[in-house]
């Protein structure tokens, strides 16, 4: 008979003995000893060999303790681990597997809540404070990557449309400071991100953009163009507008408000050019938010 097995508590019981992450710590757990020095690549000096260290990781099938070789170098005091660099754990106590959850679940909610649903969900430990900082690492990488890379895409439709657009988001102090606005005191309390869209419309629902046809692209960021090069919001303006093939299209319409019209006469001269007015109050800028 097997009506009365309990699953959830078998299922529990399988991840709390952690069969995985002890095959995993079998694994990992052999000697990486690659000789009695190896090359700091902080400094380029020698890193010496000074035994072996353990450190515990938390990775996507739980808490996994590893025991590593532990290299330092004498000349700018830096202690190398080759087998955290080998295996994408270098200077974090997450796996790569463990990683990509909580960025997943922090791209969707509260860094509290993503702290929550790991450990109800997989049962893993990640402090609020860690999700911060994993999530503001991985921005990070995400925003110097969509910066240097720029995969072009056929044009989704024969007329394609970039909107581009700002509005205010409440900002920390530090970041704030010295920017004029409408507080009683003069002071700002926000900042202003920038947003270009991309999008083809040839099919709608119900008055809406063609599933899947859109894409964005956001920064706080300057949109004021100096004499020597375009202004940081107009390169993005550019890469995702190359990115989505609008350059290739049959028609293209740019839509967008006063304030960042001339980034439509830099970038789109031939294209058809939208002017679109807000009714609503203007946001509020901060000055280097221009």
């Amino acid at each position: 008979m097997t009506d009365d097995i309990d699953m959830e508590a078998v299922e529990t019981a399988a991840k709390r003995a952690e069969i995985g992450a002890r095959a995993v710590a079998k694994r990992f757990n052999r000697s990486d000893h690659v000789g009695p020095s190896i090359a700091c690549a902080s400094c380029g000096g020698k890193a010496h060999y000074m035994g072996r260290r353990p450190k515990t990781f938390t990775t996507a099938l739980g808490e996994v303790r590893l025991e590593r070789a532990y290299y330092r170098c004498n000349a700018c005091n830096t202690g190398i681990c080759p087998r955290d660099r080998a295996l994408g754990m270098e200077k974090t106590s997450l796996s790569p597997a463990a990683t990509r959850m909580v960025g997943f679940a922090a791209s969707e909610c509260s860094f509290a809540m993503t702290s929550s649903m790991m450990k109800e969900l997989a049962g893993l430990k990640v402090a609020p404070k860690m999700v911060e900082r994993i999530a503001e690492a991985l921005g990070t990488e995400i925003a110097e990557d969509e910066r240097q890379r720029v995969e072009v895409e056929p044009p989704s439709g024969p007329t394609m449309y970039v909107g581009m657009d700002g509005t205010g988001v409440p900002a920390r102090p530090s970041e704030r400071e010295g920017r004029p606005g409408k507080q009683p005191d003069g002071s700002s309390k926000t900042r202003e991100a920038k947003l270009v869209t991309v999008w083809t419309a040839e099919k709608q629902s119900e008055g809406t953009p063609e599933q899947g046809s859109v894409s964005y692209s956001v920064g706080i960021e300057s949109a004021a163009t100096t004499d020597k090069e375009l202004s940081p919001f107009a390169q993005r303006v550019e890469r995702e507008a190359r990115r989505r093939g609008f350059h290739d299209a049959e028609r293209r319409v740019v839509l967008g408000d006063g304030a960042l019209w001339n980034i439509a006469d830099e970038l789109f001269p031939d294209a058809t050019h939208r002017p679109v007015s807000c009714e609503t109050a203007p946001v509020e800028q901060g000055e280097g938010d221009l």
